[in-house]
């Protein structure tokens, strides 16, 4: 035997799921920007280490100009600041070059291979 529903109930059970679905779509978007701004604040991380790396490689190399010390500050600055905000500053920090070739005890790859050269064709 059928059970006998009002029309009401089914526009509540609509409108029920259209709200789930709003709210799952706001939750989902505050979640997207959440993670581009948490991506702009890496890429912006990475863009003042980089800058910071080659002013002191321009110290270190005596290339340095009077200002370095300066610019050396006021990049340290901005990182701290997205650090103290959240921002991850040495998440994917690659290691050393030189201490990680140093300390590897891995073998040296293998060399390349070298084909022979190809054969002439055979005359009839």
């Amino acid at each position: 035997m059928a059970v006998w529903r009002p029309a009401v109930a089914g526009r509540m059970d609509a409108m029920s799921f259209l709200d789930t679905a709003k709210q799952k779509m706001a939750t989902w978007g505050q979640q997207a920007k959440a993670k581009v701004d948490d991506l702009k604040d890496t890429r912006a991380a990475n863009g003042l280490l980089a800058d910071l790396g080659r002013v002191v490689y321009r110290q270190r190399t005596e290339r340095g100009t009077g200002n370095d010390e300066a610019t050396i500050d006021a990049i340290v600055a901005e990182v701290r600041s997205l650090e103290q905000a959240g921002t991850d500053v040495l998440a994917g920090a690659p290691a050393s070059a030189v201490t990680t070739a140093a300390s590897s005890d891995a073998p040296p790859p293998p060399p390349p291979m070298v084909l022979p050269p190809p054969r002439a064709p055979l005359a009839d």
